[in-house]
């Protein structure tokens, strides 16, 4: 999970809402957990795709370069997680209990873990607060 201790501070009672964006469902990790599958956890690998958005330099060096149109995000197991609690419904209070019930000492400090995340998910503008 982003560890960047210049993450914003987020307060507790804010939810965190996944804007549109094309993700997909990679990798089983291989841990069925009922408490997993009660909070909505998949367990799943999730998968940022992100459409490269080229300037006309740009344009030209990707094609003689052969450049991927889009790049792939893959998640870590943390934030992969954290992805699939990030509904629009859950305060981040929520979250963090959910992911320090869920993986226990993984997640500690659950707080800054998540904050920190959730920041870097604001800042590539795949996640807002309401």
């Amino acid at each position: 999970m982003g560890d960047n201790l210049m993450s914003l501070q987020i307060e507790l009672d804010r939810v965190p809402i996944r804007v549109p964006c094309i993700w997909e469902e990679g990798i089983s990790y291989g841990t069925p957990n009922r408490t997993f599958r009660d909070h909505g956890i998949t367990d799943k690998q999730i998968v940022i795709v992100i459409e490269k958005d080229y300037t006309r330099l740009e344009k030209l060096l990707a094609r003689f370069t052969r450049a991927p149109k889009v790049l792939r995000r893959p998640l870590d197991r943390l934030n992969s997680a954290l992805w699939d609690l990030i509904d629009g419904n859950r305060t981040l209070l929520q979250i963090i209990q959910i992911m320090e019930e869920c993986y226990e000492e993984e997640i500690i400090p659950a707080r800054q873990r998540c904050s920190a995340s959730i920041s870097k998910f604001i800042e590539l503008n795949l996640v807002e607060l309401k």
